[in-house]
């Protein structure tokens, strides 16, 4: 009887044996597999069966596809920072890969879904921003230059409204030049954002406090003239009209411009930061206020307003 059970036992064992799911060997089971796995949201599998391919068969012609897809399972997991590292190992290896439109966007996508509120450090904000800046610039007729456009104008308004909040903290310590040149450096750098309708307002409520009158006039007269629809908007007229008396009317033209002569203002003041990612060395650097690593106390600002514009979701 004995016997008999152990032949049953060892006969189940090689139907099991049988029944068992054949271990791909060739590349395109591999890729057949691990794309399964990706398909159904098992993302380590796809990252290890992808990983398997390479390793067996690293010149097949899957192999280009199989580093992609690594990366792309890696970001659907959300792993940003071992996303960021296989989609810029990509970029190195496939100079001239079709799929590097793709890839640019999705390492924005990776460094926004790490951006932090607006005061607090900006170093994610500035990759999101320089990310999609060159899709925009190096692919500008791929669907994914409109999408990084999109998303561009997200990261921009998180660094206008850090800048805004640096401007905020100068004020609370009575620093009122420095607040003033942040908020016209603001201004030129982000007059894209809404932000920017705020920073003009608060400007132009430092120049007349200050008591420079014709400042304040341009100041308000530029949001007036870049920003009609915002809501500050109404503030500056009234703010105009109260001025006229002493400081007239506004020059013709763009106020912006002449304050910015007037200020000494007048170079391309694009951040130097954000045109290329920041990397973990340059983030270990110690920083200035409002440099990046800034952070600011409490939850809201001064001017009376919210600091932050949101965190990003998952996109």
């Amino acid at each position: 009887m004995r016997h008999v059970a152990l032949c049953v036992v060892a006969l189940g064992a090689v139907v099991a044996a049988g029944c068992a799911p054949k271990a791909p060997t060739t590349p395109e089971e591999h890729f057949r597999v691990a794309s399964e796995h990706l398909r159904l949201g098992s993302y380590s599998q796809a990252v290890e069966t992808y990983r398997n391919l390479l390793d067996e068969h690293p010149f097949s012609d899957y192999s280009e596809e199989a580093e992609l897809k690594v990366a792309i399972a890696q970001y659907k997991d959300g792993a940003c920072p071992e996303a960021t590292a296989s989609f810029t190992d990509f970029q190195r290896r496939h100079p001239t890969s079709p799929h590097l439109p793709q890839v640019g966007y999705l390492l924005g996508q990776c460094a926004e879904q790490q951006m932090r509120p607006a005061d607090r450090d900006q170093s994610a904000s500035q990759n999101a921003h320089a990310y999609y800046q060159a899709v925009i610039q190096q692919y500008p007729t791929s669907p994914y230059a409109q999408l990084a456009r999109e998303r561009l104008a997200h990261a921009r308004e998180t660094l206008a409204s850090h800048e805004l909040d640096v401007a905020s903290y100068y004020v609370r310590h009575d620093n009122m030049p420095a607040a003033q040149t942040r908020l016209l450096d603001l201004v030129n750098r982000f007059n894209d954002t809404d932000v920017a309708g705020d920073a003009l307002l608060r400007l132009g409520e430092l120049y007349e406090r200050d008591g420079e009158q014709d400042k304040a006039v341009l100041a308000f007269a530029a949001l007036r003239y870049h920003h009609p629809d915002h809501e500050a908007a109404l503030a500056a007229e009234a703010a105009l009209d109260e001025l006229r008396a002493d400081a007239g009317d506004p020059p013709s033209g763009d106020p912006l411009a002449v304050l910015r002569a007037e200020t000494g203002r007048t170079r391309d003041l694009d951040i130097a930061q954000t045109t290329r990612p920041v990397t973990a060395a340059r983030r270990g650097a110690p920083t200035a206020p409002g440099a990046g690593g800034f952070g600011l106390p409490g939850g809201t600002a001064p001017f009376g307003r919210s600091s932050g514009y949101g965190t990003p979701g998952r996109y």
